[in-house]
């Protein structure tokens, strides 16, 4: 998700005769964050009752493919989202989304299981990665609220202490010694 962040470190620098569209990130933003939480519910539902164990591969046979294809829908509609939000924020931003490989922003159940994992433990900590990313779309929301690009330091941090020229010029340059030929 780091075209997201990119999108919002540009969509913060925005002025502030630029709140319609400020807002409507927000909406998008907030959209995400109910997929997000659609999802983990569906993780949650598995917890609940999570049927007979599947194999050793895949998450899938464990959850069963009507909750993959839930989790799958869900993913493309927070995806769609994502997207516009980058597309908002401006030409660059744009890009930037195209250029991201992964943007999957819902936990999915389409992978292998590791050694020693079993779906269970892959839906406790799909259900935990979910209320994380959660946590911070709703950072990157504060952060367009309150206008301000992530990092920036005030203009009196940024300037070093000008030196005097005569200081400068005072200083001989130091030669530089040939290398030995051998």
């Amino acid at each position: 998700m780091d075209s997201l962040d990119r999108a919002v470190e540009l969509i913060s620098r925005w002025k502030a005769d630029r709140q319609k569209q400020r807002a409507e990130v927000l909406t998008r933003l907030e959209t995400v964050v109910k997929e997000c939480q659609s999802a983990i519910q569906v993780w949650q539902g598995y917890l609940d009752k999570p049927g007979a164990p599947g194999d050793q591969w895949t998450i899938v046979s464990w959850v069963g493919p009507e909750r993959a294809k839930q989790l799958h829908d869900i993913n493309l509609r927070a995806k769609e989202n994502v997207e516009a939000v980058c597309r908002l924020a401006g030409p660059a931003a744009g890009r930037f989304i195209a250029l991201e490989a992964n943007v999957d922003v819902v936990e999915m159940a389409y992978r292998m299981l590791t050694p020693n994992e079993s779906g269970t433990d892959a839906a406790r900590a799909a259900v935990q990665r979910q209320q994380a990313r959660i946590d911070t779309i709703r950072g990157l929301m504060e952060r367009i609220r309150a206008g301000k690009p992530a990092g920036k330091k005030s203009a009196a941090k940024k300037k070093a202490p000008a030196r005097s020229k005569k200081k400068a010029a005072a200083k001989p340059a130091k030669k530089k010694k040939a290398p030995k030929k051998k």
